[in-house]
């Protein structure tokens, strides 16, 4: 049994102006659309989707200002059974 493993960068829309600083603002739409096509080409290769779980990041600005964000979906893949 084959498995294969894609992760998917979590696109950005445009910078958020909080307190001074700058934050990325996540593009869902753009997200959705990615995961969708990653599953397609690979349903079309033989393999299935067996898991997906997002990849959290986080980042601290001034020393002082936690913020986490989501970097990414991981796609898991299994080829599928004659």
């Amino acid at each position: 049994m084959s498995y294969k493993t894609i992760f998917i960068d979590t696109p950005t829309v445009k910078t958020k102006a909080t307190w001074g600083m700058s934050i990325q603002e996540a593009n869902g739409d753009q997200l959705s659309r990615d995961v969708d096509a990653a599953i397609l080409e690979k349903d079309h290769e033989g393999f299935e989707l067996v898991q997906s779980m997002p990849i959290q990041s986080a980042m601290v600005y001034a020393s002082a200002y936690p913020y986490s964000y989501t970097a990414g979906i991981l796609l898991i893949f299994k080829q599928k059974t004659a």
